[in-house]
């Protein structure tokens, strides 16, 4: 009966190997050999992409079998844990028939390859023949805790008089434990449980842990002796509950008991016909991405207020081939629809790949009754193709809005039919950039398009690509991301365009000689319509350039262009080297879109310059350099100059400086023209790999958040990036004022098990 078990257990184990195309060859000396296949002999280009190439930034390219598809080898150590995505004509792929897959933080999913497993499940096979080990469930675990005491620049009770002088102190500490991957064969488990996650920079955390705290007069609100006492009393007792500002176990939007919480939860399984995924909590969907957009966003939440949750049903793989056709339908009722988990919801699409021809389909509804296809209120109907013809590429997908039961929604504080109230944006879901709605179809006001064509030159001497788009005074799309509370993600937004607008566009990349790479990208950009104008921007608050409505006229046009070079230095100066360098430049043709600090109708907005070397010795193993000009605030032009300094025993340093100038226009009382930063993180090999790091801002702050891995820079290009966060409509921290004014020294530790 054992032997019976046994054979059983291993027959349900190998038949998964079946669908995978990742092997393994133990080559000795404690090294393997690993084999990865990506079947599209369609695709002109291929280059796989994971932990051992630092991802994209050296991508490796995979090599064409003839009519089967591609393959990549590399030889790796035996105890060598590889996650990996392949990157096929510039898009990002997930292998589908990887052994195992880890949740890539962004709604999708990475490969995943133990290679030890592998090697061992091919010692263990009847001839010792390479073979593919299918998934099993992986413990991950990551956590970061801090000390930072933050300093204002200037005087509390008098911000004309500059110092330091200390304002608080703070601990932050996150811990997430995440069990992830297959049982059973390839049917998928994930759970995560968020032990606690606590901000260390009172400015991105609405609870803050202090040690220390002065209050506006310049008083003390924590003295050092109460905070202290219960930082070590309640870590002692009670770790979990004080590091996640637990209280009290009242029910809250966070549930009952803010923290400890489950943060995630996925659970599904895969047959032959159907396969079957639920999500609940933060848990993500899988992103749909298959024509030009994004229209299942891997930001969005099955339900963030620990209710509702989404049901997700696809077609198994043994019936997505039929002769040449590739097709994928899914269905997937939901009470996702706020991301809050309160509202029901629908989104289901159904697309065919054809020989490289591509079609699809999709449908998205928000319910605002109790049940399921009760009272929907939005419609959206997404329809797109892509394909190849005469050696272009081309893409084209089209978004159709139909609202009805409007009567089931406030009215605004002005009375106006169809407003969403404020209270009603809390109702109905955050991501949304049209608060007004009208259930007579119009094409200006409930549709948006994009069209692109794409053309590479002979002798891979570079791509072109043509696009337009539009986007109508009330189009909207569902389960996609759109900024408003959804702290800076804005994936409709970007992709759409802002309400009311339409653009022309071209990106050019020319390869003018080895290693020599021109990059342009102009666009041009108006108004979509002017049909019923002066009342639509009256319930814009007349407000020219803000998040949702982006002219201040009806005349007005937008030429924006930036044009960038690169080139590889490693021939010129026998080091691997290289420099990148960009510009931006804006011109608007209507006085009321002026650029407030210059009152210009011109802006030069971006500059940047990247220099990085490498291999320089056998102390200093590389250098990068950044040097960026911001000069998108109103108020201050910011110039940030960054040097990253690689050193032995993974061990790097960052030295940074800013300028701020105020703009033509403004006036200054107190300002920080100067800031500076330096930083040290340290990897350590032991201990499970821990980064350790310690810096010190003063008026600028280039680094991440903590919770994104605070030893990290944070970069918009070469220059610094926003530290977002949203309230409403409003960007409260945006590069430029980052840190004006404050000062921090920050101690961190981060591990990733």
């Amino acid at each position: 009966m054992k032997k019976l078990f046994a054979f059983i257990t291993a027959l349900l184990v190998l038949s998964c190997f079946v669908f995978a195309e990742v092997t393994v060859k133990d080559v000795g000396g404690g090294n393997a050999e690993v084999t990865f296949f990506y079947g599209n002999p369609r695709a002109s280009e291929v280059v796989i992409a994971g932990t051992w190439t630092d991802w994209q930034n050296a991508a490796e390219p995979m090599t064409l079998i003839e009519g089967k598809g591609w393959e990549y080898t590399v030889t790796v150590p035996v105890a060598t844990e590889m996650r990996y995505k392949f990157i096929s004509d510039g898009n990002w792929t997930a292998d589908l028939k990887a052994p195992d897959f880890v949740d890539d933080g962004f709604g999708g999913k990475n490969g995943f390859v133990d290679v030890a497993y592998l090697v061992a499940a091919s010692a263990a096979s009847a001839d010792g023949a390479p073979v593919a080990a299918g998934g099993r469930i992986k413990f991950i675990c990551w956590s970061m805790f801090g000390v930072q005491a933050q300093y204002r620049t200037s005087a509390i009770a008098d911000p004309s008089k500059t110092g330091i002088d200390l304002d608080n102190a703070t601990v932050g500490a996150k811990t997430y434990a995440k069990f992830d991957g297959n049982f059973l064969g390839r049917n998928p488990f994930f759970i995560e449980i968020a032990l606690f996650e606590t901000e260390l920079d009172p400015e991105q955390s609405d609870g803050k842990l202090y040690l220390y705290k002065k209050d506006a007069s310049g008083n003390d609100e924590v003295a050092w002796g109460d905070g202290v006492k219960t930082f070590f009393n309640d870590v002692f007792s009670n770790p979990l509950a004080y590091l996640a500002k637990t209280t009290d176990n009242t029910a809250s939007s966070a549930g009952p008991g803010s923290n400890p919480f489950l943060g995630h939860l996925k659970f599904g399984f895969n047959t032959r016909f159907v396969n079957y995924l639920t999500g609940f909590n933060y848990a993500k969907p899988e992103i749909n991405n298959t024509i030009l957009w994004t229209t299942i966003d891997g930001n969005w939440d099955a339900g963030y207020q620990h209710a509702g949750g989404f049901s997700v049903f696809s077609l198994g793989d043994g019936i997505r081939e039929i002769g040449p056709a590739k097709i994928n339908f899914t269905f997937a009722p939901n009470k996702s629809a706020d991301r809050k988990g309160t509202k029901y919801g629908l989104w289901t699409f159904a697309n065919v790949d054809i020989n490289g021809f591509v079609a699809e389909v999709q449908y998205n509804t928000f319910f605002t009754g109790e049940t399921l296809f009760d009272k929907p209120f939005e419609h959206d109907i997404i329809i797109g193709t892509k394909g190849s013809v005469a050696g272009f590429t081309y893409g084209v997908q089209a978004l159709i809005n139909i609202y009805q039961n409007l009567d089931q929604i406030p009215n605004g504080s002005a009375g106006q039919t169809g407003i969403w109230a404020t209270d009603m944006m809390d109702y109905s879901g955050y991501s949304r950039s049209a608060v007004y709605m009208t259930d007579k179809f119009d094409v200006t006001k409930h549709m948006a398009a994009e069209a692109r064509v794409g053309y590479t030159l002979p002798n891979k001497f570079g791509e072109l690509t043509l696009g337009y788009r539009f986007r109508g005074l009330e189009s909207n799309m569902l389960f996609v991301a759109d900024h408003h509370n959804d702290f800076g993600k804005d994936t409709q937004t970007a992709q759409l365009g802002t309400l009311n607008s339409q653009r022309i566009y071209l990106d050019a990349v020319v390869n003018v000689i080895d290693g020599l790479t021109i990059k342009l990208s102009p666009y041009f950009e108006m108004p979509f319509t002017t049909k019923d104008w002066d009342d639509y921007f009256s319930i814009y608050d007349n407000a020219a350039n803000n998040s949702r409505w982006d002219f201040g006229a009806k005349e007005s046009k937008r030429i924006v262009a930036q044009l960038g070079v690169d080139y590889n230095l490693s021939n010129l100066i026998g080091l691997t080297s290289s420099v990148s360098v960009y510009g931006k430049i804006k011109y608007v043709t209507d006085d009321a879109d002026k650029y407030i600090g210059y009152d210009s109708n011109f802006l030069f907005s971006n500059a940047g310059l990247k220099f990085t070397i490498s291999n320089i010795s056998d102390i200093f193993k590389g250098i990068d350099f950044y040097y960026g000009l911001d000069n998108t605030d109103d108020f201050q032009m910011f110039n940030t100059f960054i040097a990253s300094v690689r050193l032995p025993m993974d061990f790097n340093v960052d030295v940074a400086f800013a300028l701020r100038s105020a703009t033509p226009e403004m006036n200054y009382d107190v300002y920080h023209p100067f800031g500076f930063a330096i930083g040290a993180a340290k990897k350590f090999s032991k201990l499970a790999k821990p980064t350790v790091y310690v810096q010190f801002v003063y008026d600028m702050d280039p680094y991440a958040n903590f919770g994104d891995g605070q030893n990290n820079l944070n970069l918009d290009g070469y220059c610094i990036g926003n530290k977002v966060r949203y309230r409403g409509d409003d960007l409260e921290q945006n590069a430029v004022n980052i840190y004006e004014g404050w000062a921090a020294f920050r101690v961190g530790i981060r591990w990733d098990i």
